[in-house]
């Protein structure tokens, strides 16, 4: 059986289903659409999503915390980064293998499914010498075939769970601050659009490398704690659009919370 076959198959349940579509249901109700009238948009809108390709082909490949935990395990234990801090070339097996390496954050995992999605998404590549390099400091999840499933659900997810929470926050919510902050402009050409693109991801990478500084620092690793525990991070976006549904004529900052 191939690597790809073996992949676990995420399934959406309708409790998911029913969180990730509650904030989409709210705003079009607020924006005048009656009920039916968005239940045969949405239908529609399935009928073709199930009929006609998408563009590139979203591929199972189980929970992604596998394999962020190995990227992550990789770019910080001394076990496996060289005396420049740099994370070292790896060979499979070993004491300081690649096996060595998951068995360390998901024990359960299979080191060969794991390596083949890192491979296939290009985050590793086998050197000439048989060994395995890690080529990006976070764990890319597309490449120019297929994008992986389970992020693309979880991105969905943290999105309209986060504006959920801000749509039902009263003055009694003892939560965080939660937020949404944009910055944007509509004069902008495609050439424009490319180079800002790019100078965003090199300085996204910046940041999310200190917040994840900081949330490694102040992470409480004891599985003996009685507090209960939240998953908290930041997500980063691009935007790049047409204005047929936005009445933006010049640069503008926003933010909600």
């Amino acid at each position: 059986m191939s690597e790809r076959t073996r992949q676990e198959k995420t399934t959406i349940s309708p409790q998911r289903a029913s969180s990730i579509l509650f904030p989409i249901a709210a705003l079009l109700d607020a924006g005048g659409m009656s009920p039916e009238t968005a239940l045969t948009v949405f239908g529609a809108a399935l009928e073709r999503a199930s009929k006609r390709p998408v563009g590139r082909k979203l591929e199972h490949i189980g929970h992604p915390t596998r394999y962020t935990d190995v990227v992550g395990m990789w770019m910080r234990s001394k076990r496996f980064i060289d005396k420049n801090g740099r994370p070292r070339l790896l060979r499979v097996d070993g004491r300081d293998g690649f096996k060595a390496l998951v068995r360390s954050v998901a024990w359960q995992a299979d080191p060969k499914v794991v390596l083949s999605v890192l491979m296939r998404y290009g985050n590793v590549k086998r050197t000439r010498q048989g060994a395995y390099e890690l080529v990006r400091p976070f764990f890319y999840t597309s490449n120019a075939e297929s994008i992986a499933f389970e992020p693309i659900l979880n991105f969905l997810s943290d999105v309209t769970s986060n504006l959920s929470k801000i749509l039902r926050r009263s003055r009694g919510w003892k939560g965080p601050d939660l937020f949404w902050k944009k910055t944007e402009d509509a004069r902008i050409s495609d050439a424009t659009a490319k180079r800002f693109t790019a100078f965003a991801r090199e300085r996204g990478l910046v940041f999310l490398d200190e917040l994840d500084d900081w949330l490694e620092a102040n992470s409480d690793r004891s599985r003996a704690s009685l507090k209960p525990r939240r998953r908290v991070g930041l997500g980063i976006f691009s935007i790049y659009s047409d204005l047929e549904f936005l009445d933006v004529r010049r640069g503008s900052r926003q933010a909600l919370r």
